[in-house]
């Protein structure tokens, strides 16, 4: 039942939930306009603009990218996807990139001020996986040295993946085999459970269904790489939806615009009658997003006979470990 399942939802994504954000009252000193691109217009663009708009205060303008534009109108853009980023040429204008993995921000440069990667931190995942099957299970991480948060850093040793490797974590790298089959089956033997890393061409649509057959035969579930996995047959992912995505972009928002803390730095400068130096406009760095929950394919999980843990017990676990200094 379980591999018919599979066989027949492996190359359906899952569209993100859209999370109930906190309504914030819209600053009138802070309405400036932000453009948010896409390729084409959407209604995921549209509940994200909104919701950016509630929680910053500033007017988010959807626009499609090659449409006739003028773009210094706009305080900001907001780049929404891969494909927006790789074709955005205007660098006289902050840029934001949303849905994006870390390689295309990696390849972007200096074309992007900030960015929220797509994909869940590798960590997370791993932890993720301790909880839901104990501490004292050993883990395989499939990977590819090509992935963004692996390339150019596996001949150090340097990488993310190598980082969480230890006495019961395993990185098993496509390209130390002759084929995926081999791979799986090296990882598969040694380990109660295979994490993926993310990478959109590791796990395909033409392998993601290989790779789930290949596991469950063997009863050893998937975890991750990412939400858009668990329809398709993984155990369980972390993911960010809508509301957190327009949380953090509304953060980044602020911060690269200097908004966040006007009010303070007004009252800072009257204080020591001199320009306050922390009030300038700094964009963070792209990273993961720090807003994110946890979501469970209950079917596999009976089929492989687990006892899946409460999930809002190890959300707010995971969440508790990542603001732990």
């Amino acid at each position: 039942m379980l591999l018919a399942c599979i066989t027949s939802a492996y190359a359906e994504s899952v569209q993100s939930d859209a999370a109930q954000a906190d309504v914030i009252q819209a600053d009138t000193t802070k309405a400036e306009t932000i453009a948010l691109v896409s390729h084409k217009p959407s209604k995921a663009v549209q509940r994200l603009a909104e919701k950016t708009a509630q929680l910053s205060g500033f007017n988010i303008e959807p626009v499609v990218l090659g449409s006739s534009v003028q773009w210094p109108s706009y305080s900001a853009v907001v780049l929404a996807g891969n494909g927006v980023v790789e074709r955005w040429n205007q660098p006289n204008i902050p840029a934001v990139a949303v849905f994006v993995s870390q390689t295309v921000v990696q390849q972007a440069g200096e074309r992007l001020q900030s960015a929220i990667y797509l994909e869940p931190p590798l960590k997370r995942q791993i932890e993720l996986a301790r909880q839901v099957l104990g501490p004292d299970k050993s883990l395989g991480i499939l990977a590819s040295r090509n992935a963004g948060n692996i390339a150019g850093k596996t001949a150090s040793g340097d990488s993310e993946a190598k980082a969480e490797s230890d006495a019961l974590t395993q990185t098993y790298f496509i390209e130390d085999y002759p084929d995926l089959n081999r791979a799986l089956a090296d990882l598969l033997t040694s380990n109660v459970a295979l994490v993926g890393a993310y990478d959109p061409a590791l796990f395909s649509s033409a392998n993601i269904k290989n790779i789930l057959i290949t596991a469950y035969r063997r009863n050893k579930p998937l975890i991750g790489p990412s939400g858009s996995y668990i329809k398709a047959g993984a155990l369980a992912s972390t993911y960010s939806d809508l509301g957190d995505v327009a949380q953090r972009l509304s953060e980044i928002l602020l911060q690269g615009l200097g908004k966040n803390d006007e009010n303070k730095a007004d009252e800072a400068k009257a204080d020591a009658g001199k320009p306050d130096e922390t009030s300038a406009k700094s964009w963070p760095v792209a990273d993961y997003n720090p807003y994110f929950n946890v979501r469970y394919n209950k079917q596999v999980g009976r089929s492989l006979n687990l006892v899946l843990p409460d999930i809002d017990t190890v959300t707010n676990h995971l969440r508790q470990q990542e603001v732990q200094p």
